[in-house]
C-alpha cells in the first residue's frame, strides 16, 4: 500500500523535472537567435540527447521552437503568442518615449523586439517638425546581426560566440550605431531595454537621414531604454 500511495508522488516528482527540463531548453534556445544543434542544446543544458530531442519535439509541437533547413533549432512563433500581454504592455510603456524620442531627435523613433534570429519592428513614431524623415513601417523584419535595432537587442543579452564587433562594443557602451546597413544613406542609434533579467527584451532607437550628433543621441535613446525599463517594472509588481 506504501508503494501505491507513493507512485502519486514519484510521478508528480518527474513531471516536475521534465517541466524543469522543457523551461531550461526552452531558456537556451531563446538565448541563442543564431540557433543551436541537438548537440549543442543537449551540452549545454545537461540533459541527455534522446530527452532533449522528446522536448525539442514536444516544444516544436506547439511551435515554440522550430527547426531550419541548416538543422539548428530556434524560437518559433509560439512563444509570440505567449508574450502577447508583455508585448501589449511593452508597447503601451514604449509610447511616450517613442513620441518624446522622435521629437527631440527629429528622427523615426522605433520599438523592435526579435523573432527567432530577426529584428521586427512593433511601434513607430514619426516627428512632427521634420520636414524630411525616413519611412519606417511596423511589422518591418530584418536579420538581427544587421542595423542597430537587432544588435543593440543582442548587445542586451550575454555575449555569444563569434559575434559582430559592434554588437561586443555596444554592450560596452550601452546602444549601437549602424549606417546603410538596413536602408542606403540612413543611420540609426539603439539601445536595449532590459527587463528584470539580463536578458534585453527589445530595442528602442531612432533612424534619421544622415548621421546625427552620436553622443546626444545615445544619450536620449539610453534615457528613454531605462525609462520604458522603470515602467514595466512598475506594472509587474
Amino acid at each position: 500500500m506504501a508503494e501505491e500511495a507513493d507512485q502519486p508522488k514519484q510521478r508528480a516528482a518527474e513531471g516536475a523535472k521534465t517541466l524543469d527540463n522543457g523551461i531550461r531548453v526552452l531558456k537556451v534556445v531563446a538565448a541563442n537567435p543564431d540557433g543551436l544543434t541537438m548537440t549543442e542544446i543537449a551540452r549545454t543544458t545537461g540533459v541527455h540527447r534522446t530527452v532533449a530531442y522528446r522536448l525539442l519535439l514536444t516544444l516544436g509541437q506547439h511551435s515554440l521552437v522550430t527547426q531550419g533547413d541548416d538543422g539548428r533549432f530556434r524560437v518559433g512563433v509560439g512563444v509570440l503568442e505567449l508574450s502577447a500581454s508583455m508585448r501589449s504592455d511593452l508597447q503601451s510603456a514604449a509610447q511616450p518615449h517613442l513620441r518624446l524620442l522622435a521629437d527631440r531627435s527629429g528622427a523615426t523613433a522605433h520599438l523592435t523586439v526579435l523573432d527567432g534570429a530577426d529584428a521586427v519592428s512593433v511601434a513607430i513614431v514619426e516627428p512632427q517638425e521634420s520636414e524630411m524623415h525616413v519611412a519606417y513601417r511596423i511589422g518591418r523584419r530584418h536579420p538581427a546581426t544587421v542595423g542597430a535595432a537587432g544588435m543593440a537587442i543582442l548587445a542586451g543579452r550575454p555575449a555569444q560566440p563569434a559575434e559582430r564587433a559592434e554588437i561586443t562594443t555596444g554592450r560596452q557602451r550601452g546602444y549601437v550605431a549602424s549606417e546603410g546597413e538596413i536602408q542606403t544613406g540612413a543611420w540609426g542609434l539603439a539601445a536595449p531595454v532590459p527587463h528584470g533579467t539580463n536578458n534585453a527584451i527589445a530595442s528602442i532607437g531612432v533612424i534619421a537621414l544622415g548621421t546625427r550628433d552620436e553622443t546626444e543621441t545615445a544619450r536620449w535613446v539610453i534615457s528613454a531604454a531605462q525609462a520604458i525599463s522603470r515602467s514595466l517594472a512598475v506594472q509587474t509588481h
